[in-house]
């Protein structure tokens, strides 16, 4: 039987401490690695979820950006269309010849079988062609005020531009004289049967308050300062938006770069183990 001293002797104990000794290293090393798995779970599971939330914020960012630019974009058209027919008209107006003769307005009366008169009213061709001219310009400078008015909120400077178009109250009483009234905002509105009298009657009168030296003049004013100013009338996305989505939006391109480490980090550890 062995004894305690030849189990000492034949190296057992020895062997015996020597085996638990590595089997406590190797489960010190594998228990270091369960915990590097478990904080890199833990970790990519956090930043997913982190991630999540920032790419719903990107996305949204992209989409008020993309939202911002259409604004802009239908502004713009809108503003140039505005600006283009009035600025035709205009040109038109002020070298149009209102001279359509003593003929221009012709009027009939007629009796139905109830004794009742009836009072027609036909213009010449030059006449009515005169009244469309007129008609085509106010309903341009209308519109205008109308897009400037409507979008007054956009920036200062529209609102100011919209100001500026609706001076025409200023001068109501020019206007009015030859048929044409004007509203509290500026608009205009023709009393066709006034203007075709004052045609006939007064042409060079409605030349000079329609003409390069009345509302036609000042239209081109205006539309000068409109051109001018063009380009600083929407404002920037920062300055329409705020400084939070320029934030957001960088901080999310940051935010995606750092996520791209995560992966990088489990294939790293993937290859050592």
């Amino acid at each position: 039987m062995s004894t305690i001293s030849n189990m000492v002797g034949t190296g057992f104990y020895s062997s015996f401490f020597n085996t638990n000794s590595a089997d406590k290293k190797q489960n010190a090393a594998q228990n270091s690695i369960n915990s590097l798995w478990s904080s890199y779970n833990s970790y990519t599971s956090n930043s997913m979820n982190a991630l999540s939330g920032l790419s719903e914020i990107k996305s949204g960012v992209a989409n008020v950006l993309s939202s911002y630019d259409d604004a802009k974009e239908a502004f713009y058209s809108e503003f140039d269309e505005n600006i283009s027919a009035l600025s035709s008209s205009a040109e038109k107006i002020k070298s149009y010849n209102f001279k359509v003769g003593e003929d221009a307005i012709t009027k009939t009366d007629s009796v139905d079988e109830d004794g009742k008169k009836t009072t027609t009213t036909t213009y010449s061709k030059d006449m009515q062609a005169a009244l469309d001219t007129v008609k085509k310009f106010v309903d341009d400078y209308n519109n205008t005020i109308n897009f400037l008015s409507d979008n007054s909120s956009v920036s200062k400077r529209v609102s100011r531009m919209a100001q500026n178009f609706g001076d025409t109250t200023y001068r109501s009483a020019n206007y009015e004289s030859i048929g044409i009234s004007v509203n509290s905002d500026g608009t205009m509105k023709i009393d066709e049967e006034k203007l075709a009298k004052t045609i006939a009657n007064d042409p060079s009168k409605v030349s000079s308050v329609l003409g390069k030296d009345g509302l036609a003049g000042k239209a081109e004013s205006h539309i000068s300062t409109a051109k001018g100013q063009r380009e600083n009338l929407f404002p920037s996305a920062k300055n329409m938006l705020g400084d939070q989505l320029s934030a957001a939006a960088l901080y999310t391109s940051g935010a995606y770069a750092n996520m791209t480490s995560i992966s990088n980090t489990g294939n790293l550890l993937n290859m050592m183990f």
